[in-house]
């Protein structure tokens, strides 16, 4: 029995995506607190990690994210701000470019206790993300459905999105980049969502594509 002493016996539940359906419900119901509906928005539709928003700005209408991985080496060789993309939701189109706009304006701030805090409390700003989620009703009604749901569901619907959403999906480098990461981070936490719902709609377009194929041929 010592042998185990130490071990995980099982392994940690992945974060599971925030679905389209699920963020439009978020969306719509941060309508009264415009403030938080932007970070939701932005950390939603591309992709960042709640500490992200520390690390904003826009440049020539596109939205580029700063350096939030501390270390010596980073510190002493800095990588520049990337710039990310939205991955935008069929029914609401021109959303992140509109939220980019409004943030780059000034007419709608994030969140106050965010943007208060001192420039490199990465930790900290993820957990004040995390706060104004939980003190929101229509996230806590959607966590009573379904109960996996944390602030980085945002960060993994996006890549949700880009692999299974659209009728093409974005190749897995392509996407990585995007999101800021390795493509073997990538598979490691990105790359696990298999349910019913989507192996059904993936079998109906392959069959679907290939049964219009044979018809012209």
């Amino acid at each position: 029995m010592m042998e185990l002493i130490g071990h995980r016996q099982t392994a940690p539940k992945p974060t599971v995506p925030i679905k389209p359906e699920e963020l439009i419900t978020l969306l719509n119901g941060l309508e009264s607190d415009p403030s938080l509906r932007l970070a939701v928005g932005l950390v939603a539709l591309f992709g960042l990690r709640p500490a992200e928003l520390m690390v904003l700005s826009v440049d020539d209408g596109n939205l580029k994210i700063g350096n939030v991985k501390r270390n010596a080496h980073s510190s002493a060789t800095p990588k520049p701000p990337r710039t990310v993309q939205e991955l935008p939701l069929k029914e609401l189109q021109g959303e992140g470019a509109r939220l980019v706009q409004l943030f780059h304006s000034g007419l709608v701030k994030l969140p106050k206790s965010i943007r208060n805090l001192e420039a490199g409390a990465f930790k900290a700003c993820g957990h004040t993300f995390r706060q104004y989620l939980d003190r929101n009703a229509t996230w806590q009604s959607l966590k009573a459905s379904n109960p996996e749901l944390t602030p980085y569901s945002l960060r993994h619907g996006y890549a949700w999105r880009g692999a299974k959403y659209y009728d093409r999906s974005i190749p897995i480098r392509d996407l990585a980049a995007l999101m800021g990461h390795t493509v073997k981070t990538h598979m490691k936490h990105y790359g696990k969502w298999t349910d019913d719902e989507g192996l059904m709609a993936l079998v109906q377009a392959i069959t679907k594509s290939a049964a219009n194929q044979s018809k012209r041929l």
